[in-house]
């Protein structure tokens, strides 16, 4: 629902009902769910029907988060009800705990070593609000760092503080630290089971004032609230798939702003867009001297990739002298997989899934052909799909593959594959394992081993991607590489095999130097007017009517952007289904305009079709 609905309130129910309390109501036929938006004392024009029952009775979405909601609704082009619909646990019939008193404050001293630290901490016990983006140093640990400003807000007599943290799922270092300095912390991350998360969610709600987990914390019923911090926060996990496709980037932001909290993105590598606010003054900028990260810094190196052969030879010798020195090993492939890619020499084209129109990779001895993305998995054609001829070819190692071969020149090591379906496995038993190859999935700080030597194996394969966060990916790929390898002082060395160790994102790892990346990714970006010099919508029309849907939006759009397409592209609907539709992308200097036109033409969408709407896309 998109509409306010008023209602009679009780007698009985009147002194325990307030605005963003949780309701069931008479809606036609049916009792549902709502949200009070608004309590009038007045008499009614008319008779109205009654709140049938108080479900929840301390607010999920009181003022301002109300506001931060409405605010969701117009910016991601939802109706109002599907923004709310998010401020609700999973289970509603549990009893909220009684806010605890946190106890114990984690020794500090950390953030006096950076610039700018001792004024964010004034913020943060005054309550004087700003946006802070905090560069930390190479090899830091967050947990300690977050720790401190937790407990500065703890400091206050009230508010409450709010962690966020990216890819819950294979646990987090910052969680854990977090929950260990403060055991009563309100857990509302997906690793906790429905029943624990609705508690801690309604436990915030009467007052607690310590929450974590993952980006649905920025929407948790705190109030007032004084601190949020977003861990990571150039991870494209904060980005939600599902609708709304919210940012918690700027969810966080913007509702730091209306509750006049301090809001902390926290980033080894800080997203290219925080770039020019920071130098204009609109946010704040932490960080250390420049200096300061270099001694984290392993031995970098870059070598030719390998023309013939699956290692290089430097490669080769430096693995060999970690194992005869007694230290493990990590190789790191661009993909999955027994091959990167199957790849016809007739038509020159590569086999892509039939579901998602994604690069299919070479399964086990090369019987079967399997897609990373949607988990499509098919028998190896006899001949070319697109031209019929045969002699398709395996192009490249996967980690399979890799690790196959990796067994075979190191017969003596324990070789062991870090792959998504065996993440949980890798590395179990009591025997030490000596050379783990993996794909960028398991580089996870929290399920990453110990090592000494990280080889990235065809790094141009990131540099590459057809996609205009490329670059930016690549240097925070490479330099969570550069921390697993460790210091030199330490024996940390990092290989990095490339075709041009002269491109500006391993010449920027090699110095150390994030403003030496920024620069060039940004005057990159001005030319072809990327964020953060525009915003970007892409829109999606599926059905039989897309033509026309697709053309419509981009009506609107022309109007405050420029548009890019239609293009056709397939697309799954939530039953998993595919489905054919268009799509164009706009590029304007405000994404909300554009998103409060689409958004209003999003209920006269014909029966059998749809438009999605992603402002903000990653």
């Amino acid at each position: 629902m998109d509409r306010a609905f008023h209602y009679r309130v009780p007698q009985d129910m009147a002194p325990h009902l307030q605005l963003g309390c949780l309701v069931r109501i008479p809606l036609g036929g049916r009792r549902v769910r709502g949200i009070v938006s608004e309590l009038v004392e007045e008499a009614a024009e008319e008779e109205l029907e009654a709140i049938a029952a108080l479900i929840v009775q301390p607010p999920l979405a009181p003022p301002p988060l109300d506001q931060v909601m409405a605010w969701i609704a117009r910016r991601y082009a939802v109706p109002l009800g599907a923004a709310l619909d998010r401020c609700v646990p999973p289970r509603v019939r549990v009893k909220a705990p009684a806010p605890e008193a946190p106890a114990g404050v984690p020794v500090g001293g950390r953030l006096a070593q950076y610039r700018g630290g001792d004024g964010l901490i004034r913020a943060i016990e005054s309550s004087t609000g700003g946006i802070y983006s905090f560069r930390t140093a190479w090899g830091e640990d967050h947990g300690v760092l977050i720790a401190e400003l937790v407990a500065a807000s703890l400091r206050a007599p009230e508010g409450a503080a709010l962690v966020a943290v990216p890819e819950v799922r294979f646990g987090s270092r910052v969680l854990e630290a977090l929950a260990e300095s403060w055991p009563g912390v309100a857990r509302v991350d997906s690793s906790q089971s429905d029943g624990d998360r609705s508690r801690s969610w309604l436990q915030l709600a009467v007052g607690h004032r310590l929450g974590m987990g993952g980006r649905a914390t920025v929407l948790a019923p705190a109030s007032p609230l004084r601190l949020i911090v977003l861990d990571e926060e150039e991870h494209p996990s904060y980005k939600e798939d599902r609708s709304p496709r919210y940012d918690a980037r700027r969810v966080a932001m913007a509702r730091a702003e209306r509750q006049g909290a301090v809001c902390v993105l926290m980033s080894h590598t800080p997203s290219v867009e925080l770039a020019p606010a920071g130098r204009r003054g609109d946010i704040q900028v932490i960080d250390q001297e420049p200096s300061a990260g270099r001694a984290s810094l392993p031995v970098i190196e870059t070598v030719e990739p390998p023309s013939n052969r699956i290692l290089s030879h430097t490669l080769h010798d430096r693995i060999k002298e970690s194992l005869y020195a007694g230290r493990a090993v990590a190789l790191l492939a661009p993909r999955r997989g027994f091959a990167r890619s199957v790849w016809c020499p007739s038509c020159q084209r590569s086999l892509r899934c039939p579901r998602c129109e994604r690069g299919l990779h070479g399964g086990p001895a090369m019987r079967t052909v399997r897609c990373g993305r949607c988990g499509f998995q098919a028998p190896t054609p006899v001949s070319c799909p697109s031209c019929g001829a045969a002699g398709l070819r395996f192009m490249g190692a996967g980690s399979e593959r890799l690790a196959e071969q990796v067994a075979k020149s190191f017969p003596r090591a324990r070789v062991v594959r870090m792959d998504p379906e065996l993440i949980d496995g890798a590395g179990a038993g009591d025997e030490p394992v000596d050379i783990y190859v993996t794909t960028w999935i398991g580089t996870k700080p929290t399920i990453r081993p110990p090592v000494s030597l990280v080889g990235v194996l065809d790094a141009d394969a990131l540099l590459r991607r057809p996609d205009w966060r490329a670059t930016e990916r690549a240097y925070q790929a490479l330099v969570a590489m550069a921390e697993w390898a460790g210091p030199a002082a330490a024996g940390g060395r990092l290989i990095v095999e490339t075709a041009e160790p002269s491109h500006y994102v391993v010449q920027a790892l090699a110095r150390a130097s994030y403003d030496f990346f920024l620069q060039r990714e940004l005057a990159q970006r001005k030319e072809l007017g990327y964020p953060p010099f525009s915003e970007l919508i892409r829109v999606i029309a599926t059905g039989p009517r897309r033509a026309g849907l697709i053309e419509r939006a981009a009506g609107i759009a022309r109007a405050e952007g420029r548009v890019l397409g239609p293009i056709p592209v397939t697309s799954r609907t939530g039953s998993g289904a595919e489905e054919e539709g268009l799509e164009i992308l706009v590029k304007c200097p405000d994404a909300e305009p554009v998103a409060v036109a689409l958004r209003a033409i999003l209920a006269s969408v014909p029966a059998g079709n749809r438009l999605r709407v992603d402002v903000d896309p990653h």
